[in-house]
């Protein structure tokens, strides 16, 4: 039996030699964490203010980490999350290395059903906010490759209303670019208050 051989290219050979870059990964996705933290608590400072139906607000904030959504780490805030079968409210803040942060409200169930028509009211509201609707029948991916999420400026009226009344669940979602670190725990607050004051929970 011919023993395996392993092919690296020059640059590999650099990088599994080198522990630094692994250890500089470690670092930045322990301060992702403590950011996704920080940026919890503000989220619940709000929503204390806001009435909510008794099970959303039954679990805890979690926050949930892998290595390999399509190949690249990641970390996702659920909060609020409840997941009760088909009724679903969630509110998710991700961040996927490479590519963004977004924060996403899904809804199905009781749910979809009780805030579709706040949802359809305040159109104008989400695509101020930069707001883009899942237009794919798979309620469980997260990019925002062409055909999965479409923005809401980019449909018309009776397509978005579609959307909303015409499937099993609703996601919507704002996403941002890694840059402006800075910027990005306002930025985010407001897209989660955008969303939820959207869905008819908010003030």
């Amino acid at each position: 039996m011919n023993s395996a051989k392993i092919r690296l290219s020059a640059e590999e050979l650099l990088m599994i030699s080198d522990p630094e870059w692994i250890l500089t990964k470690n670092r930045i996705l322990t301060e992702v964490n403590r950011f996704l933290s920080t940026i919890q608590q503000s989220q619940q400072q709000w929503l204390e203010t806001c009435a909510f139906p008794e099970p959303v607000l039954r679990l805890p904030a979690k926050i949930s980490q892998g290595e390999n959504y399509l190949g690249l780490p990641y970390r996702v805030l659920d909060f609020p999350r409840c997941f009760e079968g088909d009724n679903i409210f969630a509110v998710r803040t991700l961040f996927w290395w490479g590519h963004f942060f977004s924060v996403t409200l899904h809804l199905s169930g009781w749910f979809r059903t009780a805030c579709e028509n706040n949802l359809l009211a305040n159109r104008e509201q989400l695509i101020k906010h930069g707001t883009y609707i899942c237009t794919d029948p798979d309620p469980w991916q997260h990019h925002f490759e062409k055909g999965y999420y479409t923005a809401i400026e980019e449909m018309t009226e009776g397509a978005y209303k579609s959307e909303l009344l015409h499937k099993p669940f609703i996601k919507l979602a704002c996403k941002h670019s890694l840059s402006g670190w800075e910027e990005l725990p306002s930025r985010l607050l407001e897209d989660f208050k955008g969303l939820i004051c959207a869905a008819g929970y908010g003030h």
